[in-house]
This record gives C-alpha cells, sequence and structure tokens, in this order.
C-alpha cells in the first residue's frame, strides 16, 4: 500500500514573502509536485477575506480558520485535529509554511529516503533562501554543550560541498515530513517554544524515543523567512530583539525540561542572575537593544513552572533511550569556537573604506601638545608647586573623598543652615575629578589647570581628524582652539565653567559625530554630553536643537541618538524635579554651578570677537603703544580672515559640512548673547549673568571647524591662508597669555583654606562650628551668610541657593543677626548666635567686581561694621587674617540638630544614576569586533572618498565566493602536496646520509618543478 502524505498550510496575514504572493508560490509549488500530496489542510490565522478566496480557488482538501495569530506549532496542532486517526506506520504529515516554496520533487524525495529505512521517523529538506535560490539557509541543526542551537549549515553558497549530509540531531520546521504515529505519540510541538526551537525539541524528543531524523539535502524547499516556520530572517531592530529574546527563552526553557530532577531548582535559581551577567556581557558587545530580550527571556522562563512539569511528563514518558545516545549529534566546544572564528573572518564586507592611518606622532600632532604643555608650564609656572588654587570662582574642594561624593544626588545640603534639596550635576564632575587625585582632591584642579593648553591642543587635534585627513590643518585647527579667546579669557577670570567647556567640547564633537554609526561612540559622546551640560547648564537649549537635528537624520539608527541624552537626563533628574516641576522656575536651571561671582558685562561686539569679558589686555597695549587703532577695532581685523574662511568653506566642495558648523557657531553666539542678559544668580546685593564664555566655546568650535573645512576643500592652495590665519590667532592671544605669564590673572596657589587658619583649626576639632562670614557690598549694603566647617567648598555650592530671590525665615534670621552685628544697637545677639552654633564672625573685604576696585561705600561698610563688632561684649576680637578680620563668640553655642538626610530618596537616585552611567561605561569599552568595524569606517566624515568601490551584483557576489572556494580547495591541495614533498625529502636525506650519497637529487627538482608551476597556472586561470 502507497504510503499517505497530508500536507498541513499554516497561512498567516502580512507582508512580503508572508503575503498573498508569497501563498500563491507556495499554492503553486504545491500544486507541481512530482508526487502530489494525498490531502491538502490549511490553516488560516487571521486572514483577510482575499487570501480565503485565493485558498477556495487553489481547490485545498481542507481550511481551517483562526482568529487569534497563532504559532506554528499551535496552528499545526489546530490542523492535525481534522485529520483522521493514523492506521498505519506509512502515514506522514508535511509540514509548510506560506513562505515555504518546495521544488516539484522535494516530496518525492522526501518520502524516498524515508521509506527505504524504517527508523527514520523525520526527514527535513535542504532549505534555500527564497530570495536568491543559491544560498542554504538550513541543512541540520544540533546544541552545544550548554545547549546552544546551532544551525550544521547557514548562510552559504550551496555548491553541493553539504549533500552527504544524512543523520542530524534535528531538522528546521518548515518542510519536514513526519511519520503520523510518531506525532501523535510525543504530542506535537510544545506550544512554549513559540518560533524557536519548537522542531529542535520535536526532533530531540523522538531521537530519545528511539527514532532516527535524517535531512535529505536533493530536497529542496525555498523560504522567505518571514518567521512562521521558525525564526524571522528579517534584519529589522524589532525582529532581531524578538529573534533574539525567543532564542534565549527557549535554549532556557530547554534546559529545565532535559535537566536531571535534582539539578532543576539549580538551574531555575540562576536564571534571573545569568540573564543580568548576559545583559551585561550583550552591553560590552555593543548590543544594548538585546539587553531587554535576555532579561525578557529570563523572566518568561523562570514564571513557566506549570508548563516546564508538563514538558518534562512528556519527555518521560516517550523516552525510551538515553541521552548518551545524543552525545555524537552534538557539537563540541572546540567545533563552536572554530566556527564563532571562521565566521568573524568571513564576516568583512564586500566594500569598504580603508581608514587612513591616525598620524598622531608623525602628523605633527604629539610635538604640538608637547610645546603647549611647556607653554603652560611657563604661563603657569606658580602653580608647578601648589596643592590647591582659588581666584575667580575657582574654590578647593573637600579634603576627603567621602565628602565629595556625599555632596552628589539629592539628600541634606550642610549650606548656610542646612536644608534638604537636590545637587547641582557639576558635583559629580567635581566627585570624578577629585577622585582621581584621592590623596588630595584638590590637587586636581591645580591639574586642569596647569594642562589646560595641552588638553585643549589634543581635543582640538582629535576634533580636526573628523574634518580633514591633512596634517598640517589638523595642527592648525589645534593652535586656533589652544589660543581661543574665550579660552584664555576663562583662565584669566578664574571661572572653571568656561574652562572645563572648552576642553569637553572638542571630544564631545569627535565622538558625537560618529554616534550614530557606533554604540561605543554614542556612550562616550552621552558620557560627555552629562559632563558638560553639568558644567554649563546655559548650553543645553543650543545642544537640544543639535541633538534633535541629529535625531531628524539618524535613520534606522535613531536608538543610538536618542541614549545620548539618557544619561544627562538621569544626572539632571533630582534638580530638574525640585527647581523645574516643584518650584517652576525652569529658566534658573541655566545658572552656572559653582561659586557666585560678579564680572564685567561684555558687549555684543565683545561677544562677536570672542571675548566673555572684555578685552582689557588689548586695551593695554594699544594704550601702551599708542596704536591709533582701539583694540575693539584691531582684534576683529585680526580675526577677520578666520571668518572669511568660515564663510568661504559654504561656497567650496563639502559646503553642507560647512553649513552645519556655521549652524553651531551661530548657535553659540545666540546663546551666548541671550545669556549675557540672563539675570538669574544672586550673589550679595547684586545679580550676576550666565558666563557667557561657554556658549562662546561652542561658537569658536563651529567657526574653526568651518574654516578648517575650507582649508581641506581648498587641499594644498589652503596652507598659506591658514599659516596667516594662525599667526593673526596668536597674535590675538599673546597679550592675554602675556597677562596670565605675568601673574594678572585670579587664579592663584591656595593653602586649600577658605577660612583663616584659626577656624580650621577648630572646625577640624569640631565640625559643627558655623562661621558667620559678612561681606561689604558696593552699595552699602552687607552680606550676610553662615558657613559650615572649615568653610566653603567647590563642590559645596547649591544653584538652588544661589538663584534664590525668596526670603525664608532662616534668612531673616540671618538678616537680623547680622544687622545687629554692624549697628550699635541694643539687643543682645548671643541667643542667635547660640541657636545658630555660630563661633565665629568674619568680615571679609569689600566684594568687587572683576577688574575694579571697591567703592567708596562699601569701604565705609566695612569701617563700621568692624567698629560695631569691636565694641561687642560678646566677641573676643582674635584679629586680621588671610581672609579678613576675625572674631570669635564667647558664649556657648549649642549643636545644631542632625539634618534629614532623606536616606531611602538619596540612595535610589544614585543607584539610578549609578546604573545608567555603569551601562554607559560598558557600552564604550571597545571590543575587538568594534574595532574592526571602525577600521572599516571613514575617521573623516561628510568627506566621500575619491574612487568608491563598486557595488557588486548577486550573481557577482556569487561567482566571486565560487573563485574564492575554487582558490581555496587549490591553496590546500597544494599545501597537502608540499607537505608530502617536504616529508619525502627529509626520509631522502636521511637516506643519503647513511649511505654518503650527495644532498642534492637533480632528477627529483626535475619532476617537482613542473608539476608546481602546473598547478600556479591552474590557479591562475581560476
Amino acid at each position: 500500500m502507497s504510503p499517505r502524505v497530508t500536507a498541513i498550510l499554516v497561512v498567516h496575514d502580512g507582508p512580503g514573502p508572508a503575503g498573498s504572493a508569497g501563498l500563491q508560490g507556495t499554492l503553486d509549488a504545491l500544486a507541481a509536485q512530482s508526487r502530489q500530496p494525498d490531502t491538502v489542510v490549511v490553516v488560516a490565522c487571521d486572514t483577510p477575506a482575499a487570501t480565503m478566496l485565493a485558498l477556495e480557488q487553489a481547490g485545498v482538501d481542507r481550511i481551517v480558520t483562526s482568529g487569534e495569530r497563532l504559532s506554528f506549532g499551535q496552528a499545526l496542532a489546530a490542523g492535525v485535529r481534522v485529520v483522521e486517526q493514523p492506521e498505519r506506520p506509512d502515514e506522514f504529515l508535511w509540514l509548510l509554511a506560506q513562505d515555504t516554496s518546495p521544488d516539484p520533487d522535494a516530496l518525492e524525495r522526501l518520502l524516498g529516503a524515508i521509506e527505504v529505512a524504517p527508523s527514520v521517523a523525520i526527514a527535513g529538506p535542504k532549505l534555500m533562501d527564497a530570495t536568491d535560490g543559491s544560498t542554504i539557509v538550513s541543512l541540520g541543526e544540533s546544541v552545544t554543550p550548554f545547549g546552544a542551537t546551532v544551525q550544521l549549515v547557514e548562510n552559504e553558497l550551496d555548491q553541493g560541498q553539504h549533500d552527504a549530509v544524512s543523520d542530524v540531531l534535528a531538522v528546521a520546521p518548515a518542510g519536514m515530513l513526519v511519520r503520523h504515529t510518531v506525532w501523535e505519540q510525543l504530542g506535537g510541538f510544545d506550544p512554549a517554544f513559540g518560533s524557536a526551537d519548537d522542531a529542535l525539541d520535536f526532533c530531540t524528543r523522538a531521537r530519545l524515543a528511539g527514532h532516527r531524523v535524517t535531512v535529505v539535502p536533493s530536497a529542496i524547499v525555498l523560504t522567505g523567512g518571514a518567521g512562521i516556520a521558525g525564526p524571522s530572517r528579517s534584519n529589522r531592530p524589532a525582529a532581531r530583539r524578538k529573534r533574539a529574546r525567543q532564542a534565549r527563552a527557549a535554549q532556557l526553557y530547554r534546559r529545565l525540561v532535559y535537566a536531571p530532577g535534582a539539578v532543576v531548582w539549580l538551574h531555575w535559581l540562576t536564571l534571573v542572575p545569568l540573564g543580568i551577567l548576559r545583559g551585561i556581557r550583550r552591553v560590552i558587545g555593543k548590543q544594548p537593544d538585546l539587553v531587554g530580550a535576555e532579561l525578557a527571556a529570563a523572566f518568561r522562563v523562570a514564571f513557566s513552572l506549570v508548563r516546564v512539569s508538563r514538558a518534562r511528563r512528556n519527555l518521560h514518558r516517550a523516552k525510551e533511550v538515553g541521552w548518551s545516545s545524543l552525545s555524537a549529534l552534538r557539537i563540541p566546544s572546540a567545533e563552536v569556537r572554530r566556527s564563532r572564528r571562521l565566521r568573524r573572518e568571513s564576516g568583512v564586507a564586500f566594500y569598504s573604506i580603508e581608514r587612513s592611518d591616525l598620524r598622531f606622532f608623525t602628523g605633527g600632532g604629539a610635538w604640538l601638545v608637547i610645546a603647549s604643555a611647556l607653554a603652560g608650564a611657563g604661563i603657569f609656572f606658580g602653580l608647578l608647586a601648589a596643592t590647591a588654587v582659588e581666584g575667580g570662582a575657582l574654590l578647593p574642594l573637600s579634603a576627603a573623598v567621602s565628602d565629595l561624593w556625599q555632596h552628589v544626588g539629592y539628600g541634606w545640603r550642610n549650606i548656610g543652615l542646612g536644608f534638604v534639596g537636590a545637587a547641582d550635576p557639576f558635583s559629580a564632575v567635581l566627585a570624578v575629578l577629585g577622585t582621581l587625585t584621592f590623596w588630595n582632591p584638590s590637587y586636581s584642579l591645580v591639574l586642569v589647570v596647569l594642562l589646560a593648553l595641552p588638553l585643549a591642543t589634543l581635543g582640538g587635534w582629535f576634533a580636526a581628524t573628523r574634518l580633514t585627513e591633512r596634517s598640517g590643518y589638523r595642527l592648525a585647527a589645534a593652535v586656533l582652539w589652544t589660543i581661543a579667546p574665550t579660552f584664555l579669557s576663562a583662565l584669566l577670570a578664574g571661572n572653571p565653567t568656561g574652562i572645563f567647556v572648552h576642553l569637553l567640547l572638542p571630544w564631545l564633537f569627535y565622538t558625537g559625530c560618529a554616534a550614530a554609526r557606533s554604540w561605543g561612540s554614542a556612550a562616550v559622546a552621552s558620557i560627555l554630553l552629562a559632563a558638560t551640560l553639568a558644567t554649563s547648564p546655559s548650553l543645553a537649549p543650543a545642544l537640544l536643537i543639535l541633538w534633535l537635528l541629529a535625531l531628524a537624520l539618524s535613520g534606522r539608527h535613531s536608538a543610538r541618538v536618542v541614549w545620548l541624552i539618557i544619561p544627562s537626563a538621569a544626572l539632571f533628574a533630582p534638580l530638574l524635579w525640585q527647581q523645574g516641576f516643584a518650584g517652576q522656575n525652569w529658566v534658573r536651571l541655566l545658572a552656572d554651578p559653582g561659586m557666585p561671582h560678579l564680572a564685567t558685562s561684555p558687549t555684543g561686539w565683545d561677544l562677536v570677537q570672542g571675548l566673555p569679558a572684555g578685552n582689557p589686555a588689548w586695551e593695554s597695549v594699544t594704550a601702551a603703544l599708542g596704536l591709533p587703532i582701539p583694540a575693539h577695532l584691531l582684534v576683529p581685523v585680526l580675526l577677520a580672515p578666520l571668518a572669511v574662511m568660515a564663510l568661504l568653506a559654504l561656497f567650496l566642495p563639502g559646503g553642507r559640512r560647512a553649513a552645519v558648523l556655521i549652524a553651531v557657531a551661530l548657535l553659540g553666539l545666540g546663546t551666548a548673547l541671550g545669556t549675557s542678559h540672563l539675570l538669574i544668580t544672586v550673589t550679595g546685593s547684586a545679580a550676576a549673568s550666565t558666563w557667557p564664555g561657554s556658549a562662546l566655546s561652542l561658537y569658536w568650535l563651529g567657526l574653526v571647524g568651518a574654516a578648517v573645512v575650507g582649508f581641506d576643500s581648498l587641499r594644498r592652495a589652503a596652507a598659506l591662508p591658514a599659516l596667516a590665519i594662525g599667526i593673526l590667532a596668536l597674535v590675538v592671544a599673546m597679550p592675554m597669555a602675556t597677562a596670565l605669564a605675568t601673574g594678572e590673572g585670579r587664579i592663584t596657589a591656595s593653602n586649600g583654606r577658605t577660612l583663616p587658619a584659626y577656624v580650621t583649626a577648630a572646625a577640624s576639632a569640631d565640625p559643627s562650628l558655623r562661621t558667620l562670614i559678612l561681606i561689604p557690598q558696593p552699595d552699602g549694603g552687607i552680606s550676610a551668610r553662615v558657613v559650615a566647617g572649615v568653610g566653603d567648598t567647590l563642590d559645596n555650592q547649591s544653584t538652588l541657593v544661589a538663584t534664590n530671590t525668596s526670603v525664608t525665615a532662616d534668612d531673616e534670621a540671618v538678616a537680623t543677626l547680622a544687622g545687629n552685628l554692624v549697628s550699635q544697637g541694643g539687643l543682645d545677639p548671643s541667643e542667635l548666635l547660640s541657636e545658630f552654633d555660630v563661633k565665629f564672625v568674619l568680615l571679609s573685604p569689600p566684594a568687587t567686581i572683576i577688574g575694579e576696585g571697591a567703592t567708596a561705600p562699601a569701604e565705609a561698610m566695612g569701617s563700621r561694621a568692624e567698629n560695631a563688632l569691636d565694641s561687642n561684649a560678646v566677641f573676643a576680637h582674635v584679629g586680621p587674617t588671610d581672609r579678613g578680620t576675625l572674631w570669635r563668640f564667647e558664649g556657648e553655642t549649642a549643636p545644631p540638630a542632625a539634618g534629614d538626610t532623606v536616606p531611602l530618596t538619596s540612595t535610589l537616585v544614585l543607584i539610578g544614576q549609578a546604573l545608567i552611567f555603569g551601562f554607559a561605561l560598558l557600552l564604550a569599552i571597545p571590543t575587538a569586533s568594534s574595532r574592526r568595524a571602525a577600521e572599516g569606517r571613514p575617521r573623516t566624515l561628510g568627506r566621500r572618498p575619491a574612487e568608491p568601490a563598486p557595488r557588486l551584483t548577486r550573481a557577482e557576489r556569487a561567482e566571486r565566493n565560487a573563485d574564492a572556494e575554487a582558490e581555496k580547495a587549490v591553496e590546500l591541495e597544494l599545501a597537502a602536496e608540499a607537505d608530502e614533498i617536504e616529508e619525502h625529502e627529509a626520509h631522502a636525506a636521511a637516506d643519503h646520509t647513511t649511505s654518503r650519497k650527495p644532498a642534492h637529487d637533480p632528477d627529483r627538482a626535475d619532476v617537482l618543478v613542473p608539476r608546481r608551476t602546473a598547478e600556479s597556472e591552474n590557479t591562475h586561470g581560476r
């Protein structure tokens, strides 16, 4: 009696290969079979009326409909239910999906292979890619010792090289021919698998039931890889994530089902920890999009114990042989490693752009950095032996690293009389910086100042590598960035915001330009963006606009661009909540962190020249030399060639790159103009504007970048203009550099104290002591603030306090105390001093604006306050100190109540920030694959290669692969022959030595040389 075959065709509604075109091709292929199936059952899952009409017109025997989108195994179970129960072993089920198109003789060959071997219960075809018909998709499956699925043959050009394969552990579900009796015995596919490993599990259970599984290479079935039978082969990110999740979930599920009963609980306990570890591995491997897949798979299997128990019962009920019978069919670990190595080696792109050498040393970059370091050492010679710096807005850092990290996140802020609130994100930057010099955190600021020039040169040089391949123009860009007027002004003014931003921006540009094409670059750029915004929040609007532009242009790599702002959002989250959402003070988020200070307000013309605080150095030079041209006209004339070259680049090849950089420059200039009029920080009786120098660094970056693009477009013709522009910029920088070298800058060496030594010594013994600092103001008023412990530090500042214009009860109490102390009234201040635990009163020198002296009203207020304090009986006059005049309160003070540290909130904030930044750091770690990928991309962005490699058609690629395989076969043959000849020569040499015959045999040479020459000619011809 002839065998009976029932074909079960699963149909889903969907586009592409899973749509009506793929279905029609499958129906036509079924009708063209040389051995027709006896019955065709179609399982239509959520299909439209048009598809149902096509099925009815095809004349299939039965149609089973379902309103749900069933998995392949569930759909097969629905189809088998309408098929009569098997009565003999030669009844078969042929499993097909709508995107599988069998060759006309596929069923005949499958039946021929399974009929001659009664022990074979399952036969699978050779699955080929339907798009080209020449690539093997699957030819048998196996597993590693740890249970991971391995395709025995995958994505290889079919040249008949695997046609001898027969017995395998498993076959793919598409096109599988299985005995109906075995299907009923095993219960069909386990519905817990979805579309991954369902056939592998079924074949494994068949093997354990004593049956054989074979693959029939002569039976060919084309598959579109739509994800109905087996995982989808789509390269879309969503499909890739789903494929990884299903594959990992299937592996874990099989591990629980197949494990001995005594260790199932151990496997279950390790599901989530292993998911976390594999997630970390995915991050390091630059696959952060698959982290969710790993965790989802682990949790899904962890809560599938009912399904696991059912599957274990089914397995043991049908099991006839032991697991040792499958050992020969598994893939050894050595073979797995070999396959992975070969896959990496073969994964070279067909066409790529070779990355040029960096040429950091040979191109002069290293020598320019060394020269810049020597110049910096000469300019800041007085700081070489310093252990801390201060001046302007610079202050020392906390003495202990633990104190630095206590000022991060959310919690108790020991500022003034203390409060609970969010820390400035800048505190996290300072905590990282201070940790680098953990023995003396303040020394890190000394290193920043001493290395400011070489660090700027290094950053400028690397940023230029994104714009040009020419070493000379990279050097010009590095020089222009190092001597930027805004940078030198920040060094003169002692403004840490301006210094840090200028050092960070080129690296943000370097990594941000490549963020869309590399997860590693995106991770580093995200950290640098967070540091830049923490240092200068006023840059947030401009950088947000640039981020939105990058997001719009990122295409399918938008996830990498979206990640750029995640660390910044995490770092700013506590302050955003308190200052923005709760306080509705959104503009105050743009305030500069650190110590508030007054500075000269620049004009709009100053900002166009890149000068955030005017140009007193050049004004002194023009006055001393008696030049007829004032400084505000001479400096623009010297900088005009730079601006002309930047604008000229718009009309040269590569103008689009220049246009983007000009837009960056305009954003920076607009931000500087806006922030210079943004008076949101209060210091004493005056309001201080936001430092515009940070925005001017962005302006200078765009201007210099556009000029470098112009240099690069003109090639050799721009050598002289680049040299002239660099020399003119050096001339502009000379007066400011000279002022720094002669000590006219605000940055000076410090002993690390911000209070007199007398106070510091007392506070070291009792950190709860407080000092009331009185500062005469330019308008004749007086500023009073309470400082705890050893004094102010840069990391313990808060924009919540600096931007707060409302008067609190504590402010009123401190103002009342200060008013009575500086006037000879009758109020006894002892009660307030004891309540606030104020042990010392320090009268500081009058407040001044940078570049100006103390006003007469301030001097008068200082004298009045000193007389009042001297005449107050509750104080003992300590005397003048390096910080002002000091008095000691003679009364008793009570330690203040311990502040509410809000441990839970603070801990949660720190954990969240640590997880996100830890994720970014893991993502930033370079790997071998990321380095190989980077080597295949050009370092310079936006430039079209002179001679792009041509794209190969599919036929040309197939022909080239065939030639490569033939050449490899010849090489292996020649290598084997060479080994054979060497071995023969070695034996002959030994025989000749024994018989004292000459070592040279001319007859052998006559035979050997023509033979190898002929093989070489054949290889060349192929």
